[in-house]
């Protein structure tokens, strides 16, 4: 009878021992994951200030995006910046979007 609460008592403090390491391990996978998140949040926000940067120079009519018109105003090889606006405007529809905007700048 008294083997019984003997290894009862035993096995709780096994299971005790094993959970310590595990919550260790826990915390320091969620800080992990904490510092990642933070990084991509800090790359998010470079990335928009950029946009919103370029868009700030450009954008005289403070729609978002950038028509070909204020794209090109500016710039001193017209010819050469138009081809560029032609190459980023991937969707045709004659404005830069944020995305676009952002694939030009190269983020």
């Amino acid at each position: 009878m008294k083997a019984i609460p003997i290894v009862l008592i035993i096995a709780s403090l096994v299971v005790s021992v094993d959970a310590k390491p595990n919550r260790a391990a826990q915390r320091k996978r969620d800080k992990a994951e904490e510092k990642r998140e933070a990084q991509e949040r800090k790359a998010r926000e470079v990335k928009r200030d950029a946009i919103q940067g370029y868009l700030d120079k450009k954008d005289k009519n403070h729609d978002g995006s950038l028509s070909r018109d204020e794209f090109l105003t500016g710039e001193a090889d017209q010819k050469a910046a138009g081809k560029k606006f032609d190459t980023y405007n991937k969707n045709g529809d004659r404005a830069l979007s944020k995305s676009e905007i952002e694939t030009l700048l190269g983020l």
